[in-house]
């Protein structure tokens, strides 16, 4: 079986603008992200802090991010995308592992994120690379809509 190509590198200056389209393709979903549309592409692209972000591309195109936001008691808050179209191709599970091997050299000692319940396909990524469930903030992300969703909250003792 042919896998797909594609590569993951640190972000770069030159990847603000697509990792803020692809924030806004996922936006688009409605259910996978607490970001919701329409994103701001050039003031979101101009928000991102790059430090300890990392891109997947396939053909010279950005179709996913991991951003590993280091807190002061040192713990890192991870955020990831993958475009829906190369979704279940291992790039979630590239990214995530470039994530967890800069964590540790970083010297955190956990990794932390938040997900929807509904998003069965992250849940069992996060679950597969060590990710234990911790709890659940009920009613926690406010929706446009004004529905009040739950958030999963996962942790990795590094």
């Amino acid at each position: 079986m042919n896998r797909p190509r594609f590569g993951v590198r640190p972000a770069a200056d030159d990847d603000r603008l697509a990792l803020a389209e692809i924030m806004s393709v996922v936006a688009e979903e409605r259910d996978k992200i607490a970001t919701e549309p329409p994103v701001d592409i050039e003031a979101r692209a101009a928000a991102f802090d790059l430090e300890g972000s990392f891109v997947a591309v396939a053909d010279a195109t950005v179709i996913g991010s991991i951003n590993v936001r280091p807190h002061r008691w040192g713990f890192g808050a991870i955020g990831m995308l993958v475009v829906p179209d190369w979704r279940s191709r291992g790039v979630g599970s590239a990214l995530l592992a470039e994530a967890v091997a800069w964590a540790r050299v970083q010297g955190l000692h956990k990794l932390s994120l938040e997900v929807f319940p509904g998003n069965i396909a992250a849940i069992g990524l996060y679950r597969k690379f060590g990710f234990v469930e911790e709890g659940c903030r009920v009613k926690h992300i406010r929706r446009t809509s004004g529905e009040l969703w739950d958030v999963v909250e996962m942790g990795l003792l590094l």
